[in-house]
């Protein structure tokens, strides 16, 4: 499963999708990098994110050209807390999804627009520990 963007409110500037997902079908999902995120620490990654960033930038370079509108690291256990069927949570990801607004006339908003921009990227720093 990728970070492929789910949806576009163009009136907004607000784009939603999976930012990673770390768990899929009871499975560990291996990134682009060939790194693995454990869920407890995506889980910590994202509220500290949430706490002290929250901008959303273009391409890991220059100005923020976003603001994350909305976060939530989704798993199975969560869906089943919300009232999801035990047969619909299971099947949920474990993974961080995320709500972007952006500039509706703006340069990124127009890329996503365009299909030019397909996903997110999540971006941080972390310590790698061979698996």
């Amino acid at each position: 499963m990728d970070a492929r963007i789910a949806k576009i409110d163009d009136a907004q500037g607000l784009v939603y999708g999976w930012a990673s997902v770390v768990v899929k079908d009871g499975g560990t999902v291996v990134d682009s990098q060939d790194d693995v995120i454990e869920p407890a620490e995506l889980e910590k990654a994202a509220v500290n994110f949430m706490l002290n960033h929250r901008a959303a930038g273009e391409m890991h370079q220059g100005k923020p050209t976003g603001q994350i509108v909305e976060s939530m690291v989704m798993s199975p256990e969560k869906a089943g807390a919300m009232g999801f069927g035990a047969d619909i949570a299971k099947s949920v990801p474990t993974g961080l999804w995320i709500g972007v607004k952006l500039d509706p006339k703006g340069e990124t908003f127009t890329k996503v627009k365009s299909g030019e921009y397909k996903m997110f990227s999540i971006q941080g720093r972390g310590k790698q520990v061979p698996v």
